[in-house]
């Protein structure tokens, strides 16, 4: 692809003079040309020990930049005013009319120092502005800066700076080539944001700009995702690959060989199954992985003893090094396994339906929750029990604010001893104490009026109700009641459920909480037997507003079995908005948050119970994928029948994602069902001292996973093309300078042609030896002594193309890509 661009000022040239046969400051002797004059349409690159190479004056490091992914540009302009002796065509393509001459050139050499003209800095300095930055500092929107603290994300910066990735550690391949590795998560260092000009403001002189315009990127949110991988499909007698239960994501092993299990690693995808709808007695615990582009098979264990109704959690939950998994027997009991190979690491004799994971104590000793009891994660031994007895469904957060987790139910808040703390008696004694465990009440936790204090919501699947309640250990009872109960069935008529199913009368299954309509307050979302409702987070929680209008929308969906299927949420596109990820009885949908407008639908067969699709990036290629689970043993029953590409029902794992950088990157990890960010880190290890989610900068959610605060500010890469002519040498010299927000990394292609690039000759090309930073500069010389007449002549013009690839780079996307051709006159004007 071709692009043209704006004009942009005449930067300083940094060329390697060893492609000119020209001596830099510092060096010892005269370099010589190590190669033959290239007139062909082969490529001619900087790292390949030919002619037409530049150096490197500033140690910048190496990584990726600010964003990630392809998708759409904002609306932004580079400096528009030509400087002297260019000017621009029609088709906004850069024209620089003049050679350049070499005395004019600033030169780093190979080993001496940073020099402009005669004057040269310190060794190891660089040239920036009219000064000379220290060593370690670098050129940042032409002022000398020493960049400040490790960052991952822009939250890890003060509100003035940016996460620059182009600092970043460099991604370290596997050492052994059959080792499996992934996309590294981005590492930078923080640098102060450039100055940005008003949308009606442009710099007064483009050549020295006082700021920048606005640069920005996102990636477009393309919600047509295909089918990435799959696992299972047998959608006929015995229905053997049946799975009706929330898969977990966590890491398992060492991929890339490195010695331990980390976030480099690939995940595993873990879930049990069952045989011939026996769905209550019958399940086999696996663990699967995406290796090179392939499912595969990791292990498949406690075959016939696991109930595949109930729920996993996985971690690091023993104290050695590795993960674990917890898993619930068909006998109510809890099984402990090995991550790395599923053997059996303890078994313990306590009630056992959604287990989770947590420090906490926050002493480094984890624990694994159940219903039945608190148990010891390295032995299973029991620390504590309940009294009174758990809910079966069951949050763990620090409610109290006491700086030690609690359990917290739909209706009460027990310490780490097992003792109750609040008891707010809000949902029926008999339902609290002897529903099926699918039938049970459901708790989140969030900050929903922004004051630091946490709210509980509930939905309440008797009563198909959502409620929310505050501790407060001023008030009467310890609590508070925020809103009362609320039909989550809003306008939908439950008559599109058959008398007698359980969602023509009940419903509501576990709510997600997350900022569906950007406004910066959090939502619920929750599915019932009839519809799929978000409420408004700020509405719900003003008294003023009666309970039929805090709904944002509510979508007809069909889960007339269960009525207690749960969902998550993911911003997709990264615009502060998430979108919702359900599956009922029969299609798995994804939904706009601020509208409920559906943006995917696909076929997903399954009777319900608790399940819900998960949000992870499962093959570890840096991009968030969609994990669901699917059964075909009722596909005889219209309600569950949905036919997809010729074939009635669907069963297994399915992974559904995009490719080319469309969605945004996630976590590699989604660990249990009750999952919230902060309990888990990305390599499976606990927390020791588990922050509040409701705290964290940029969360604030429940079963959302983490779009990594990336920075939005993208580079910007022009160019301008000139030749140089110099006694009988003549080069052809492409400047490219970054008039973005971000820097641009090294390695970015640079094409020569003579002629326009669409029906002219490509000669070579190069690539950028180092980053980029705001308004930074570096020019790169491809020799061209037999160049043709008429393109020493002026008769046929000379281009430069900019990020000449077509080799896609998700790990970096400029904010325009129409501004990337520059062209000139090859005719020399000065003698030589």
């Amino acid at each position: 692809m071709h692009r043209t661009l704006n004009v942009f000022g005449d930067a300083r040239l940094v060329v390697a003079l060893a492609s000119l046969g020209l001596a830099a400051c510092g060096d010892s002797g005269t370099a010589t040309d190590s190669a033959a004059n290239s007139t062909t349409t082969a490529p001619v690159t900087a790292t390949d020990g030919t002619a037409g190479t530049t150096t490197t004056d500033v140690p910048t490091g190496t990584g990726s930049t600010a964003t990630e992914g392809s998708g759409s540009m904002s609306e932004t302009v580079s400096p528009t005013e030509p400087p002297t002796g260019t000017g621009t065509t029609e088709t906004g393509t850069t024209d620089t009319s003049g050679p350049v001459s070499a005395t004019d050139i600033t030169t780093t050499g190979t080993t001496g120092p940073s020099c402009q003209g005669a004057e040269c800095c310190e060794m190891g300095q660089i040239f920036c502005g009219e000064v000379c930055c220290s060593v370690g500092e670098v050129c940042n929107f032409t002022k000398c800066e020493l960049p400040g603290a490790d960052c991952k994300e822009k939250a890890d910066c003060a509100e003035t700076e940016y996460c620059d990735y182009a600092l970043g550690e460099p991604d370290v391949k596997p050492p052994d080539p059959m080792c499996m590795g992934g996309v590294a998560e981005p590492t930078g260092k923080c640098l102060t944001k450039p100055p940005l000009c008003g949308p009606n403001d442009p710099p007064q002189d483009p050549n020295d700009p006082e700021c920048l315009q606005s640069c920005e990127y996102t990636t477009g949110g393309e919600f047509n995702p295909t089918l990435k991988f799959a696992w299972g499909g047998v959608v006929d007698p015995p229905y053997s690959s049946d799975i009706m239960m929330t898969p977990i994501v966590v890491q398992l092993d060492d991929d890339d060989c490195d010695g331990k299990i980390s976030e480099r690693d690939i995940p595993e995808i873990v879930f049990s199954t069952f045989t011939s709808g026996a769905y209550g007695t019958n399940g086999s615990l696996h663990a699967i992985s995406i290796e090179d582009g392939v499912v595969v098979d990791k292990w498949n264990v406690l075959a016939g003893t696991v109930n595949p109704t109930k729920q996993l959690a996985g971690g690091d939950f023993d104290g050695q090094p590795g993960t674990e998994v917890v898993a619930c027997g068909k006998n109510g009991e809890v099984f402990a396994v090995k991550g790395e190979d599923g053997s059996l690491l303890w078994t313990a004799n306590q009630t056992c339906f959604m287990p989770a994971i947590a420090d906490l104590e926050g002493d480094g000793n984890a624990e694994v929750i159940v219903e039945g009891a608190i148990l010891d994660g390295a032995t299973g031994a029991v620390k504590a029990t309940f009294d009174p007895p758990l809910n079966t469904s069951f949050v763990v957060s620090d409610l109290d604010d006491d700086g030690v987790l609690d359990i917290i139910t739909s209706s009460r808040g027990y310490h780490s001893d097992g003792s109750v703390f609040v008891d707010t008696m809000l949902a029926a004694q008999s339902q609290f104490y002897a529903t099926q465990d699918w039938k049970s009440p459901w708790p989140a936790i969030a900050d929903f009026d922004l004051d630091g204090v946490p709210e509980v919501v509930v939905i309440d699947n008797i009563n198909h109700a959502l409620s929310i309640w505050r501790h407060d250990p001023n008030a009467p009872n310890g609590f508070v009641v925020v809103r009362g109960p609320v039909d989550i069935n809003g306008t939908l008529d439950p008559a599109s459920c058959a008398p007698g199913s359980w969602g023509r009368t009940h419903g509501g299954g576990p709510p997600t909480v997350a900022d569906f309509d950007g406004d910066g307050v959090p939502d619920v979302g929750t599915a019932g037997g009839i519809g799929y409702a978000v409420f408004s987070g700020a509405a719900l929680v003003d008294p003023g507003v009666a309970g039929p209008d805090t709904f944002l929308w509510v979508k007809k969906t069909v889960d007339c079995s269960s009525a207690s299927t749960g969902s998550s949420v993911f911003d997709f596109d990264g615009d502060g908005k998430a979108e919702v990820v359900y599956s009922d009885q029969n299609r798995l949908r994804i939904y706009e948050g601020p509208t409920g407008d559906v943006l995917l639908e696909r076929c997903n067969t399954t009777a319900t119970l608790i399940e819900y699709p998960v949000i992870a990036d499962v093959d570890n290629d840096g991009q968030a994928d969609i994990v669901v689970v699917s059964n075909a043993y009722g596909k005889a029953d219209p309600a569950i029948t949905c036919v997809e590409d010729g074939v009635n029902g669907q069963s297994g794992v399915r992974v559904f994602g995009t490719a080319g950088g469309k969605w945004v990157r996630t976590r590699r990890v989604w660990n249990q069902h009750s999952y919230h960010i902060t309990n888990i880190n990305e390599d499976g290890s606990l927390p020791v001292g588990e922050e509040p989610n409701w705290t964290a900068a940029g969360l604030n959610n429940f079963r959302q996973n983490k779009q990594p605060d990336s920075e939005r500010g993208a580079p910007d890469a022009i160019v301008a093309i000139a030749p140089l002519c110099e006694d009988d040498d003549y080069s052809l010299v492409a400047t490219v300078r970054n008039v973005g927000e971000a820097a641009l990394p090294a390695g970015v292609v640079v094409g020569f042609y003579t002629g326009e690039p669409n029906t002219g000759m490509k000669i070579g090309e190069l690539t950028t030896t180092k980053a980029l930073y705001p308004l930074e500069s570096e020019a790169l010389a491809l020799p061209f002594n037999d160049a043709p007449a008429d393109v020493k002549n002026g008769v046929v013009d000379i281009y430069a193309i900019v990020d000449d690839t077509m080799v896609p780079h998700p790990e970096w996307q400029e904010c325009r890509v129409d501004n990337n051709t520059g062209t000139s006159t090859g005719k020399c004007l000065i003698a030589g």
